[in-house]
């Protein structure tokens, strides 16, 4: 009696190639789930820095300021998840930018620093070829041509 072994070898090939095709099916699903988590995460700390800045305008405009309380407990929570979920850059221009609200020399640089904050955020969220300059985040937060020209000249913005 002979024994097929290329039929038996074919058989074991087969099975084992079919194995690995799932292995690393499953492995990528598993890794998607994962980025979807991450992405999430990411999506509410960044929806969390915008609404922080312009609840804080908002609440000025409306005579119903946060108090210091709110606003640092928001930025601390903020903080905790910018160490687990955001990149190198995003991290360290958020320092930054907490940095130089404490700045009292010149109260306004820290719009440049949001600015620059708020455009490495839109590339990480997917939107890598943002054209949007500082004139035009001003513009979209002072909602004021006028307004934004003499801020310029006050503030020594060319």
């Amino acid at each position: 009696m002979e024994i097929p072994y290329k039929e038996i070898l074919l058989l074991i090939l087969t099975t084992l190639t079919t194995y690995l095709i799932w292995r690393v099916q499953y492995q990528k699903e598993k890794l998607k789930i994962i980025e979807n988590q991450l992405s999430d995460k990411k999506y509410k700390m960044y929806s969390e820095l915008i609404y922080i800045f312009f609840d804080i305008v908002l609440g000025a405009k409306l005579g119903q300021e946060l108090t210091n309380e709110e606003i640092l407990k928001r930025i601390i929570a903020i903080k905790k998840d910018m160490y687990l979920y955001a990149p190198d850059i995003v991290f360290r221009q958020f320092t930054e930018w907490l940095l130089n609200l404490n700045n009292h020399e010149n109260m306004t640089h820290h719009f440049n620093d949001y600015y620059k904050l708020i455009t490495l955020v839109r590339k990480d969220m997917g939107n890598t070829k943002t054209t949007i300059s500082r004139d035009d985040f001003m513009l979209f937060y002072m909602q004021n041509r006028e307004e934004y020209k003499k801020f310029k000249i006050e503030n020594n913005w060319n």
